[in-house]
């Protein structure tokens, strides 16, 4: 694993950057600032690599960028109704940064902390850690987070997540936050990426706001069946109410198959490039979005960037779930006091 400084933030805090490999050459590179993947080189048809993650060249435009470029993001992924958590009695406020609803965790989520990179030997991994203080994002308890990204032989990219919540209960739902395009982040649209997303349901939002509703709906007939190919860009423009509220897919899938069981969920391939994606999760579903409010922005190398220039398939509960499922349900993202959070992220590259 190799390092250099990638930057210093506005608070004079150093964050680096660190490569890490196989020996067949995939590569990741990831900063300590957000636990950022800012960039992922994978073979296409031709043997070429093709750096597939969006993003910047430089900190200032993480730190100050909101669409979350490949990072971590937590303490909970996706959106919360009003902010408010309720968790034994007592009602915890967040940041209402999207509308009146909490996004992403609010203004000071983890993606936007420095995170320690722990002692490393092995050049195709790398692990980091931060830690989120009680009451940090309006949520409860001391958090200590780790992450894990691995690349196999198999050219197989890992994440795993871990973390324990200390003397309180709290919410614990972690994702990645990578926009991917697989004929290259400077090659314009996704629409032509073919997906493949193995759930049978999935939950529509209330309206633009984006909050879902409780209802697992059917995929079966309507412009959400992805369980064969289909191109992203086919029904992305019907008229389609949901897909009007949020300018494409911004929606969570139900994934097929049992909480906490690591399966294939999603299959996406490009045709010009070759390079198919097989995603592998243990959570209960992934929230797919087409980069529908990337907007006009310049990316790594002074490539321009637009709506739909990448796409995000991220692991995670049910949005919103800590407000409608009981907290000893599987699915339920309330930790208790010393509960361990774990889950598994896989993106296995190969080539058609």
């Amino acid at each position: 694993m190799s390092a250099m400084v990638f930057g210093k933030t506005k608070n004079g805090e150093v964050v680096n950057s660190y490569t890490i490999k196989n020996s067949s050459g995939m590569t990741a590179n990831i900063i300590s600032f957000g636990a950022t993947v800012t960039k992922l080189l994978v073979p296409d048809k031709t043997g070429e690599f093709r750096d597939v993650q969006l993003g910047y060249d430089d900190l200032k435009s993480y730190e100050e960028g909101s669409t979350f470029f490949g990072a971590i993001i937590g303490r909970n992924a996706n959106r919360i109704k009003d902010g408010k958590v309720v968790i034994d009695g007592v009602t915890y406020q967040m940041d209402q940064n999207d509308n009146e609803n909490n996004l992403h965790s609010g203004l000071k989520g983890i993606d936007k902390k420095v995170w320690t990179v722990l002692p490393q030997t092995d050049e195709s991994s790398i692990t980091m850690m931060c830690k989120s203080n009680d009451m940090e994002q309006g949520l409860p308890g001391d958090l200590t987070i780790t992450i894990t990204y691995s690349i196999s032989e198999d050219n197989e990219f890992k994440i795993t997540y871990d973390a324990i919540p200390e003397k309180k209960k709290t919410v614990i739902n972690l994702t990645s936050h990578m926009y991917l395009n697989l004929n290259g982040h400077y090659k314009g649209s996704i629409e032509n990426h073919l997906l493949t997303l193995y759930a049978e349901a999935y939950n529509p939002v209330i309206d633009a706001k984006s909050i879902p509703t409780e209802e697992n709906a059917p995929v079966e007939g309507t412009v959400f069946d992805f369980r064969k190919a289909k191109k992203i860009g086919k029904d992305i423009e019907a008229d389609e109410v949901q897909l009007k509220y949020v300018g494409g897919y911004d929606h969570n899938f139900v994934v097929n198959g049992g909480t906490g069981n690591i399966r294939h969920f999603a299959t996406v391939y490009s045709e010009e490039s070759g390079i198919c994606m097989d995603l592998f999760s243990d959570q209960t579903g992934t929230q797919f979005y087409s980069g529908n409010f990337i907007g006009d922005q310049t990316g790594k190398g002074g490539f321009k960037y637009a709506n739909r220039s990448g796409m995000c398939l991220e692991p995670q509960y049910i949005p919103n779930s800590m407000n409608f499922i009981p907290e000893n349900d599987i699915d339920s993202p309330i930790f208790g006091k010393d509960e361990r959070y774990h889950s598994e992220s896989i993106y296995k590259f190969s080539v058609k």
